[in-house]
């Protein structure tokens, strides 16, 4: 018996909703249940105190500020990085561009722990770099903060630069050209009209980064940066039968995420401009000299 399409299309959305639930809904839940059980064994009885607690450690709390530093000047290097590259990419022409715009993907393939390895064999202590000069300089070791800021940024910008082309693809050329006949140079155009139109893309790609390095572990946890909210709660496993830190740690990681995400969507990632602007034609690129 052949179901009619509209029962299969129930059934699939069924199907869907009942895979979120189990994957992502229930583990949420246990998550709040485990922040704020009274009894962290049994998972019973309903309390603040483990919340207040993280409030009143002042470790903890330096972990939460520095997971928030790590993902702001993340995302600033990523959408610094790419940003260039977008334009580049959805402006102008130039010899062996397909393999290029490849090439700028694929951080995209490794996790950013990866590049973290990496870095930590070139500029390590033992690294390769010290190997060559024959000195003893601990370059990670002074700067770790720096170093886990730039590895991901090297490893997310791809999100940043894909969203950004896109909506450099999808402006109306004929905004860029009136602008230039009436005798605005190319970085002023960038700044008035260009990037206030791409805006909401930028956060788009942004905030996925943002969140990304927020809750990011490996790369920490390579560069030894353990005062960092995800290394705490991955330290704070091993007693978790016990103890209701975890479960706290992470719940406010992702009130911390979700209240980033919605003061950024109303300051950043408005409607701005962008929906007026959609390319009623194709633009030309200019070849690079």
């Amino acid at each position: 018996m052949r179901w009619p399409r509209d029962s299969a299309n129930y059934a699939l959305l069924v199907a869907i909703l009942a895979i979120l639930a189990v994957f992502l809904l229930y583990p949420i839940g246990l998550t709040l249940r485990g922040a704020f059980a009274d009894n962290p064994v049994t998972g019973t009885g309903f309390t603040l105190r483990h919340i207040a607690l993280i409030f009143e450690d002042p470790v903890l709390l330096e972990g939460l500020f520095n997971s928030l530093k790590v993902a702001a000047v993340t995302t600033t290097f990523a959408i610094i990085i790419a940003l260039p590259l977008a334009v580049l990419a959805a402006k102008f022409d130039y010899p062996l561009k397909p393999a290029f715009n490849a090439l700028i993907l694929v951080p995209l393939i490794l996790p950013p722990f990866v590049g973290a390895i990496g870095f930590k064999l070139m500029l390590g202590r033992e690294g390769a770099l010290n190997t060559l000069l024959g000195t003893d300089f601990d370059l990670l070791g002074q700067g770790r903060f720096w170093g886990v800021c730039t590895v991901q940024a090297l490893a997310l910008y791809p999100i940043i630069f894909l969203n950004a082309t896109a909506a450099l693809a999808n402006l109306d050329p004929a905004l860029d050209e009136a602008a230039e006949n009436l005798g605005a140079g190319f970085w002023k155009r960038f700044f008035t009209i260009t990037l206030p139109l791409i805006r909401p893309g930028l956060f788009a790609g942004g905030t996925i980064v943002f969140i990304w390095s927020l809750t990011e572990l490996g790369t920490p946890l390579v560069f030894d940066f353990g005062r960092v909210t995800p290394v705490q709660i991955f330290l704070g496993l091993k007693e978790v039968e016990s103890s209701a830190q975890p479960y706290a740690l992470t719940l406010l990681m992702l009130a911390l995420a979700l209240f980033t995400y919605i003061v950024g969507k109303r300051l950043f990632g408005g409607r701005a401009h962008a929906m007026y602007a959609k390319a009623s034609r194709a633009a030309s690129h200019t070849p690079l000299p």
